[in-house]
């Protein structure tokens, strides 16, 4: 268990820390010198380990380095000292933190025995509306060795708070430094999952791999560490000027550094009103990072919470559920504090209740009620693996389909939409064949997104629901059904046109043969090209779907024949005019299915299947 001091300074917490686990926890020498601790210091005993964070109000940024990943806060107060303003406010940081786990010691009680009693009762009346409410409070001298013992129990009864042990490994950097002879090291509370020796991760934000050489948990050598530990680890791939305090070491599944965060928050009594856009000093993990800050919802005045946006200044990496602390712009004051509720969030409509809505719905079933959700982005978001993506979307009643998450009701509602508008598309127009999966698509309820819909009518396919007509979907018993004029001229038109497939001929010189005015014609010709039957290669030259399709297999046994497609070599193998090539070439450019260069084509063999229906 880990656990953080906290107070004002020079209240005793260092020298506490010595009487618990017979270690000094200041390290530099400028701190031996001062005689007050300046950066974080770190102390084990047994199952429990010890941050030692600054007392003096200019290091309240270092304290919040230190505080997020603590279990458990050993709040110091001095009996001859009392309540001073690091104690408010490092009280007011654990408190924003949600630290509900602590033990409050009242330090030098041999010196001033007298204010004990007094220094008690004020501390409590402090703690009561706070996350430490009803914390045991224990006087304790260093000096004599009262109280110590007892104290020691009392943490060590605290117990840890719940980690994520399934996750993926994060862990959060406080220190980096170089070993003579072993390279770069990074000690930090690991927040989730678990690290072992030559695991290959990523620093974010910067996205550097790394290899962890070795590791050593809670101050001893280890193999491998869990999340609720202080790992030190020794990284392979990263020099030292490219590691910062407030980085993260992660497992690369979970790397997607942010620079905006939609977030809960609260101000402190005495901030104030939060208004759009106002700086501020962010403190995520162990990262501090400046910000502009915007209400989503109107101003949040002192002592109220609300939904807010960060625009941080430089990219963080951040997950939902990530507690932060907010201070003023000139980095003096501690203004309140929240949670993250989403890490990479939308650009427009951010105000909308609709979204608002989203952000505060308690749970995953809930939110599905609200909308869709993109999947992976939501399990990435929640440090979640395979495993508990699959237990945690069915305890919720969804279902996946082309990446989104839906409720089953969404899901089978899309299903109906399909069948529905199909359904009335053939009783209304029989003789059309069905309607491309664009315009399909745009017919589907909420605007769903093009993955979605595709995947639903994918879904409808595969269950014999709908059927593939050439470019068209159809419900599956549906064939189109021609007027008795158009079978008429179908038959007509396909004598004619597969008579000379290459060179079939223009509108003009059909218009005696199916003794039809030219316009009319057009039209029926055009009518069955949006059947997929015909192909208007050219203005008025119509040919058929399947000569289109061999013609491409021609293409195609050029381009691999040659390297590239000539008009030349194309004209010798369908044998007609080069006029009539280039007219069938300059289509095929414009499919997609070949790419010009110069007066060379070549092949592209994704779309060789376009004309096969």
């Amino acid at each position: 268990m880990i656990i953080g001091t906290a107070g004002h300074v020079d209240h005793g917490k260092t020298t506490l820390i010595h009487a618990l686990t017979g270690i000094d926890a200041d390290r530099l020498p400028e701190e031996k010198r001062r005689g007050m601790t300046i950066d974080l210091g770190y102390a084990y005993a047994g199952a429990l380990g010890f941050v030692d964070v600054p007392g003096h109000e200019r290091f309240v940024h270092t304290m919040l380095a230190g505080a997020g990943g603590i279990d458990a806060a050993l709040l110091v107060v001095a009996a001859d000292d009392g309540i001073k303003p690091q104690t408010l406010e490092h009280v007011a940081i654990l408190d924003l933190l949600g630290i509900d786990r602590g033990v409050v010691a009242i330090t030098r009680a041999d010196l001033a025995p007298d204010r004990v009693a007094t220094v008690a009762a004020d501390i409590a009346a402090l703690l009561a509306t706070t996350s430490l409410g009803g914390a045991q409070v224990l006087p304790v001298s260093a000096i004599t060795g009262a109280g110590i013992e007892d104290l020691r129990a009392i943490l060590a009864d605290l117990g840890s708070k719940p980690r994520d042990l399934a996750g993926y490994p994060r862990l959060a950097i406080d220190r980096a430094f170089v070993v003579a002879g072993a390279g770069v090291v990074v000690t930090g509370a690991l927040a989730a999952g678990s690290i072992a020796v030559g695991d290959r991760l990523v620093l974010s934000p910067s996205g550097i791999e790394v290899r962890v050489r070795g590791l050593h948990a809670n101050n001893q050598r280890a193999d491998q560490g869990f999340a609720g530990q202080r790992l030190a680890l020794n990284l392979v791939g990263a020099e030292k000027a490219a590691v910062a305090r407030g980085d993260y070491v992660v497992a690369a599944e979970i790397h997607a550094p942010t620079q905006r965060l939609d977030m809960r928050i609260r101000l402190l009594p005495g901030a104030k009103p939060l208004r759009a856009d106002t700086p501020m000093h962010v403190h995520i993990g162990a990262a501090h990072v400046t910000a502009r800050i915007a209400p989503l919802a109107g101003p949040i005045g002192a002592g109220e919470g609300g939904l807010a946006r960060a625009v941080l200044d430089h990219p963080i990496a951040a997950l939902a559920g990530d507690r932060l602390v907010l201070r003023n712009a000139g980095a003096t004051v501690t203004l309140g504090g929240g949670v993250v509720l989403d890490p990479w969030p939308i650009l427009r409509g951010g105000r909308t209740p609709a979204r608002q809505g989203q952000l505060v719905a308690p749970d995953l079933a809930a939110l599905l009620a609200l909308t869709r959700i993109d999947w992976a982005i939501y399990a990435r978001a929640r440090n979640l693996r395979p495993a508990a993506q699959t237990t945690l979307l069915a305890a919720a009643g969804g279902v996946l389909c082309g990446g989104y998450a839906l409720t089953v009701a969404d899901l089978d509602g899309l299903t109906s939409s399909i069948t529905t508008t199909l359904a009335t598309l053939h009783r209304e127009h029989p003789e059309l064949p069905g309607l491309a999966p664009d315009r399909l698509r745009a017919t589907l309820p909420g605007k769903p997104p093009r993955a979605l819909a595709d995947a639903v009518i994918e879904r409808a396919r595969h269950a014999d629901t709908l059927r593939q007509d050439g470019a068209f979907l159809s419900l599956a018993d549906h064939r189109a059904r021609l007027s008795p004029t158009d079978e008429a001229l179908w038959d007509i038109l396909q004598d004619d046109l597969v008579a000379d497939r290459f060179r079939p001929p223009r509108v003009r010189d059909l218009v005696a043969r199916t003794r039809m005015s030219e316009p009319l014609l057009r039209a029926s010709m055009r009518r069955f090209a949006r059947l997929s039957w015909l192909v208007e290669v050219a203005p008025d030259h119509f040919y058929m779907r399947a000569a289109v399709a061999e013609m491409v297999t021609m293409a195609a046994e050029i381009a691999n024949r040659d390297g590239d497609i000539s008009a030349g070599a194309f004209r010798d193998r369908l044998g007609i005019g080069r006029n009539l090539v280039i007219r069938i070439l300059e289509f095929l450019d414009s499919q997609g299915v070949t790419y010009r260069r110069g007066d060379i084509r070549h092949i592209r063999a994704d779309r060789l299947g376009k004309f096969d229906h």
